[in-house]
């Protein structure tokens, strides 16, 4: 919010499943929550009939093992971020994720 942008939260990853739509650009998520972060990726990717309809899915998480971004490619997201996150880092991420519809490469 203090980046202009509308948001929505949810409190769970069943509610985020619930309420994802169209009209979100972006999901960011923890990895380590109630539905298995990983688990949640796979389940938008199947509620959106098309790649480019679809949010992008980006991973928020302090685990820095290969083997975390690696799960994260595997499922689908678009990219991690290390916890944690200042408002000007997110403000960076957004920019660059938005613009390049990826994060990988930098991250």
């Amino acid at each position: 919010m203090h980046l202009g942008c509308d948001v929505t939260t949810a409190s769970s990853s069943e509610e985020c499943l619930r309420v994802v739509s169209l009209e979100h650009e972006v999901v960011f998520m923890d990895v380590c929550t109630g539905l298995d972060g990983y688990e949640l990726a796979v389940r938008i990717h199947e509620k959106f009939t098309k790649h480019q309809d679809r949010p992008l899915i980006v991973a928020l998480t302090g685990n820095t093992k290969k083997v975390t971004k690696e799960n994260c490619m595997r499922v689908g997201m678009d990219g991690l971020i290390l916890k944690p996150v200042s408002v000007d880092k997110m403000r960076g991420v957004l920019s660059e994720l938005l613009e390049r519809r990826v994060l990988f490469e930098t991250v």
